[in-house]
């Protein structure tokens, strides 16, 4: 998965490879080979990406086209997001076995990422948010404010 999305926003804020490497702490060729997808593009660095853009993360993943900014918290809850994940494929009749099909992986490697003990990769994250519209931003722990709040 290219991520052509993050790769032009980089651009349209005259920022290099380098420049965003330095800001997610890594270097310059791990994040490169984040963005052309030649290895997965950690969740939480993709969240400090949308961050930097102000943006969300579904937007990046062209999953939406609504670019408004999102609040993520500091670190993410795999626990947290498998339980997102296993609320999903309950609400919408599957079994584990149906969405690892789907993944093309085995059953007992989805059932990990539901129990959180393994880090769900972003490919297949936006895969299951694609096919099963799943919110990704909501998934990430998207802080929602409370615009009543004084």
């Amino acid at each position: 998965m290219q991520y052509v999305k993050i790769k032009n926003l980089r651009e349209d804020h005259d920022m290099t490879q380098k420049d965003i490497a330095t800001l997610l702490n890594v270097q310059r060729s791990t994040y490169t080979m984040w963005e052309l997808g030649d290895v997965n593009f950690p969740i939480l660095q993709l969240i400090r990406v949308a961050e930097i853009f102000e943006t969300n993360v579904e937007y990046l993943l062209e999953l939406s086209k609504n670019n408004r900014p999102a609040k993520y918290p500091k670190n993410i809850n795999y626990i947290q997001i498998g339980n997102l994940l296993r609320q999903e494929r309950i609400k919408r009749g599957k079994t584990q076995e149906e969405f690892a099909d789907k993944l093309g992986i085995r059953q007992s490697s989805y059932s990990y990422y539901e129990d959180g003990k393994t880090k769900i990769p972003t490919e297949k994250l936006a895969f299951l948010a694609k096919e099963y519209h799943i919110s990704l931003n909501q998934v990430c722990g998207e802080i929602k404010e409370d615009i009543f709040a004084i």
